[in-house]
Formats: C-alpha cells, sequence, structure tokens
C-alpha cells in the first residue's frame, strides 16, 4: 500500500533515514556543528550553526570584507591543542588582528600554495591528517570533480572546513552542501544563503559584526592628533587589509 500524503513517514522522512528531510524544512539530521555566534545566521542553517566535517563556500564579493570577522565566534570555540591552518590566505595574515581577538592560544598554521594544484593537494593532506580543528582555504578556479573529493574527504573528519572562492564562483555548480555570498553591509555583512539542506532562502541576512562608533561627550585634545597619523607612520610597516 503506498503511503498517504498524510503518513508518519511522509511527514517525518528523518524517521526513515537521518539523510531524508521535507524540501519546506531545513534538513535536520543530526550532525555535529559550531555555533556562529549570531542568532540570526543560526536561524538559517541547518541544526542552528556551522557544519563540521563538511565542505563550506563563502563567496565575498572581495576579499577583506569582514569574511574572517564572520568566523571568529566560531574559531574561538574550537580545540585549541589543534592547528588552524590558513591555505593560501590573499594577503598576509596579521597575526595580531588573532590576539586581539582572543585567539593567541591557538596554534596557527600559514601555508602560502604557488596553484591550484598546491592548495588542492594541501588540503587533502590536512583533511586526512584531521590534525586540524578548521582548514581556512582560499582558492579560485576548481573543477567540480575536485569539489566533490574535497567534501567526501571531509565528511571523514571532525573539522571545520571553509573554501573561500571568488564572488564569481556562486554561478557555478558546486557539491558543497552549504554556499554563502558574502557583500559588506552596515557594520557587518549581507550573507546570502545560496545553497543549504532545506528550502531556499530569498532573503540576505544582515549580520552585525563591529559595534557602531558612538561620539564621546568630552572628547580629549590629542584624539584628533592621534587619529589623524597613519598606521603605517605609527608602526612603521603596513597593516595586512585581513586585520579588518
Amino acid at each position: 500500500m503506498n503511503a498517504s500524503p498524510r503518513s508518519p513517514a511522509l511527514l517525518h522522512p528523518e524517521r526513515i533515514h537521518p539523510a531524508l528531510w521535507r524540501g519546506s524544512q531545513l534538513a535536520g539530521a543530526r550532525q555535529a556543528i559550531i555555533p556562529t555566534g549570531f542568532d540570526l545566521l543560526n536561524h538559517e542553517l541547518p541544526n542552528q550553526g556551522w557544519p563540521v566535517g563538511t565542505l563550506i563556500e563563502l563567496m565575498p564579493c572581495r576579499p577583506g570584507i569582514g569574511e574572517l570577522h564572520l568566523l571568529r565566534p566560531a574559531l574561538a570555540q574550537l580545540d585549541c591543542n589543534r592547528c588552524i591552518a590558513l591555505l593560501g590566505p590573499p594577503y598576509i595574515p596579521y597575526f595580531q588582528c588573532w590576539f586581539n581577538w582572543q585567539l593567541g592560544k591557538h596554534r596557527l598554521l600559514w601555508i602560502k600554495t604557488e596553484t591550484v594544484f598546491d592548495s588542492l593537494w594541501s588540503a587533502e593532506q590536512i583533511l586526512k591528517s584531521q590534525a586540524c580543528a578548521a582548514l581556512l582555504c582560499w582558492s579560485s578556479f576548481i573543477r567540480p570533480q575536485a569539489l566533490r573529493r574535497l567534501q567526501w574527504l571531509a565528511t571523514q573528519t571532525d573539522t571545520l572546513f571553509i573554501l573561500f572562492r571568488p564572488a564569481a564562483a556562486a554561478r557555478q555548480p558546486s557539491a558543497a552542501p552549504l554556499r554563502l555570498a558574502l557583500e559588506p553591509a552596515m557594520q557587518g555583512v549581507a550573507a546570502s544563503i545560496l545553497k543549504r539542506r532545506g528550502p531556499a532562502c530569498s532573503n540576505p541576512i544582515l549580520i552585525p559584526l563591529y559595534l557602531a562608533r558612538t561620539q564621546t561627550a568630552s572628547p580629549m585634545p590629542h584624539v584628533t592628533l592621534d587619529l589623524s597619523l597613519s598606521a603605517h607612520a605609527q608602526s612603521g610597516r603596513d597593516l595586512s587589509p585581513l586585520a579588518n
């Protein structure tokens, strides 16, 4: 006998298999997650957080708009006895920023690569070793076959795996179960969920990353002078764009 439209099996497909869900609902399969630190974003993600052991794609319109700041709360929750790998970032990491974010206790592994092939090979080795609590990887063009392999390898781990890709990659198919496009917004970023295990998300999510600046009632006379000095003049070196 065929199941009726109101049968429990159709209303609750997860009872048949944890990997099944209704198209109008977020996937409810039990999967380890790390809360994002932002309630609005948690509400729109399956299981209320960043899934670990999964390929997650973040596609900012340009580097340095706050994409790392978006991950800050999640990174702070990771096991500090395991590394956070930065694979092929577009700029030199500004490590003082990590200390300012209270992430200094985490060991950072910075890997520079010359080609996409080198990046993919390095990503595979990191995932296979399971030595890193998080892998943040930057890459441009990646073949669909390589994305499928990365997703499969990720499922064998408990690593938070973030792949940063150009905004143009949003028009290309991907094996990543979770894909977000990022745009700068007032005091933060606007995240558009392009793909998730669940219904389509039509509206961008405005995520506040920075506290609004307020004017002091009686500014100190030296403030203007201090602010007029460039960071280059004060420190004697340029700041990395990743410090923002």
